[in-house]
C-alpha cells in the first residue's frame, strides 16, 4: 500500500503512547504512597496495567479478524482518552474522599486503589487492542522483512519508555531535575500522543485482514493451536513477558537509593532497546530469527543474574542493566515475527496468543509476586534493625504465594 509507511509510524506511536504511561506510572509510587498505598498494592495496580492487555489480547486477534484493524484502533484510542481522564481526576477524588467525615483514611486509600486499578485496566484493555491490530497490520504490510518492521515497530515501546521516564525524572517525585509537579499531570501526559494517532488515521485506508481477504474458515484462524511448536511459543513468550516487563515494571523502584534519580536506570535501558530493536534486520540475516532469539535468552539471563546481585557501585548497575538490555531487545518482537512467519493461516491469532500470554504471565504473577518479594525483604532488614517498629507494620495476612506484606 502507499500509505504502508504512514501506518507503520501510527502503529509505533501506539506503543509510544503506552511506554509514555507505564514509565510515569512505575515512577508514581512515592507519591501514591501518600494516599497510603504500600508497595504490595502497587504492584497490584501494575498488575492490573497486565492482565486486562492479557485478557483482551487473547480475543483481540479474533475481533480484529471481525471487524477490521481501523475500526478497533479508534476504539483503542477513545478508551485510552478515558483512562488518562481517570487517572487526572484521581488525587482530587482522594481529597474529597479524605476531608468526607463518613469515610475513613484506609476507605479513601482504598477507594483510590479501586480507582486507579480501573484506570489502569482500561489502559491495558487499550493496549491489548492496539496489540491485536499493529501486529498483523504491520507484517501484512512488510511481509517481505517481518521480523525487521516488527522490531522497529516495538521500539515504540522503549522510545515511549524514554520519553515518559525523562518527564517523570524531570517532574516527578521531590527528586525531579527541574520541578516537580503534580504525579496525575505527568501520568495523564501520553493523552497528547494519542490525538496525534487520531488526527493521522482517521483518513487514511486500511488494507483488510489477512483471512478477510482469503475468505479463510473459522477453523483455519484457529489452526496454530493443533501445532505443538505454537504451544511451545507460547509457553515460552509467557516466560519473555515474566522476565522482560515484570522487571521494568519494578526497577524504578527497586533502584531507589542506589542511584540518585532512579529513573535513569529505565531511561537508559529503554534508550539501548530503541536503538538496537532498529538493528534487528541485519542481525536476522546472518543468523536467522531462531538464531537471535537463542542468542538474546543466553543474553538476559546473564544480564538479570547480574542486575539481582547484592551491589551499590552504580558501575555494576549500570554494566548489569546493558547486558539485560542488550539480551531482552528482541525476544518480544522477534517471537510475533516467528508466529506471523510460520503460521499466516492463523493472521491476528497468533500473534495475539503470544501477547496474552506474555501479558498475562505479567499481571497474574510477577508483579504482585515482586512487590510481595519486596515488602517482605523490606520486613526482614527492619526486623533485624528496628524489631519494635518492625512489629507495627505486619498485617497478619500473605500478599502472594506466601510472601507477607
Amino acid at each position: 500500500m502507499e500509505n504502508r509507511q504512514k501506518l507503520l509510524i501510527a502503529s509505533f506511536l501506539t506503543l509510544v503512547a503506552a511506554g509514555v504511561g507505564f514509565a510515569t506510572r512505575g515512577a508514581a509510587g512515592p507519591a501514591w504512597a501518600e494516599m497510603g498505598i504500600t508497595q504490595a498494592q502497587f504492584g497490584g495496580i501494575m498488575g492490573a496495567g497486565f492482565v486486562g492487555f492479557g485478557v483482551v489480547i487473547l480475543v483481540g486477534g479474533f475481533i480484529v479478524e471481525l471487524l477490521g484493524y481501523k475500526p478497533v484502533l479508534l476504539l483503542s484510542v477513545a478508551l485510552h482518552i478515558v483512562s488518562a481522564v481517570m487517572l487526572y481526576l484521581a488525587p482530587g477524588m482522594y481529597d474529597g474522599w479524605v476531608e468526607d467525615t463518613s469515610v475513613s483514611a484506609e476507605d479513601a486509600t482504598s477507594k483510590v486503589i479501586s480507582l486507579l486499578t480501573a484506570s489502569v485496566f482500561i489502559f491495558s484493555i487499550c493496549n491489548g487492542l492496539y496489540e491485536g491490530v499493529i501486529n498483523p497490520l504491520v507484517g501484512q504490510l512488510y511481509p517481505e522483512n517481518q521480523t525487521h518492521y516488527l522490531n522497529i515497530l516495538h521500539a515504540g515501546w522503549p522510545g515511549g519508555m524514554v520519553i515518559g521516564g525523562l518527564l517523570a525524572a524531570c517532574f516527578q517525585n521531590k527528586d525531579a531535575w527541574i520541578s516537580e509537579i503534580p504525579w496525575e499531570i505527568a501520568l495523564s501526559s501520553y493523552s497528547l500522543v494519542l490525538i496525534l494517532i487520531l488526527l493521522m488515521t482517521l483518513k487514511e485506508e486500511f488494507p483488510p485482514t489477512v483471512t478477510s481477504k482469503s475468505n479463510a474458515s473459522v477453523a483455519l484462524l484457529f489452526s496454530c493451536f493443533a501445532s505443538v511448536p505454537f504451544l511451545v511459543l507460547v509457553v515460552i513468550h509467557g516466560l519473555i513477558g515474566y522476565m522482560e516487563l515484570g522487571v521494568d515494571s519494578w526497577q524504578t523502584r527497586l533502584m531507589e537509593g542506589l542511584v540518585e534519580n532512579s529513573v535513569v536506570v529505565l531511561i537508559y535501558t529503554s534508550i539501548l532497546m530503541f536503538i538496537l530493536r532498529f538493528c534487528a534486520g541485519p542481525i536476522v540475516h546472518k543468523i536467522n530469527p531462531i538464531g537471535l532469539l537463542l542468542a538474546s535468552s543466553v543474553i538476559a539471563i546473564a544480564g538479570l543474574f547480574w542486575l539481582s546481585m547484592d551491589t551499590t557501585s552504580v558501575i555494576v548497575i549500570f554494566a548489569a542493566a546493558t547486558l539485560y538490555s542488550l539480551g531482552k531487545a528482541f525476544l518480544w518482537p522477534t517471537m510475533l515475527a516467528v508466529a506471523g512467519e510460520r503460521y499466516p493461516e492463523s493472521g491476528a491469532v497468533a500473534m495475539s496468543t503470544l501477547g496474552a500470554a506474555g501479558m498475562l504471565t505479567v499481571g497474574l504473577g510477577a508483579t504482585t509476586m515482586i512487590g510481595a518479594q519486596q515488602s517482605e525483604e523490606m520486613y526482614k532488614h527492619l526486623n533485624e534493625t528496628a524489631p519494635a517498629v518492625a512489629s507495627e507494620y505486619v498485617t497478619g495476612q500473605n500478599s502472594f504465594l506466601g510472601y507477607a506484606f
